[in-house]
């Protein structure tokens, strides 16, 4: 089985009312509506993606924050984007642990499961 990051610029795209997101948004559906014909991946994220996403939904994109955190929560709890599964990919709690830390991780994830 193949795994699939869904990056926070995935989720941003997704979800963001910003007229100037529309054709990322376009490409993000094409590709979630493609995904879910397949049967041999899993789609993956984390919560540093999701905390990533409402900082710039709420700061860059201006969207009312109980709006984002309702889609925040809604992705934790159901775990789902588009009737499709996600699985949440696990960071580290240590202080110290960077985006270089972070990487190698996710992708020692999806190689355990490519």
């Amino acid at each position: 089985m193949r795994r699939i990051y869904l990056d926070s610029n995935i989720l941003i795209a997704h979800f963001s009312v910003d007229k100037a997101e529309e054709p990322k948004k376009r490409m993000v559906e094409t590709s979630l509506a493609a995904f879910q014909q397949l049967k041999d991946i899993q789609l993956c994220t984390s919560l540093w993606a999701i905390t990533e996403m409402v900082n710039i939904l709420v700061s860059a994109k201006r969207m009312d924050r109980a709006s984002v955190g309702d889609i925040e929560s809604q992705l934790v709890s159901e775990r789902r984007i588009q009737n499709l599964k996600i699985h949440f990919v696990e960071v580290s709690p240590d202080k110290d642990y960077d985006f270089a830390e972070f990487f190698y991780h996710v992708k020692q994830s999806i190689l355990k499961y490519h």
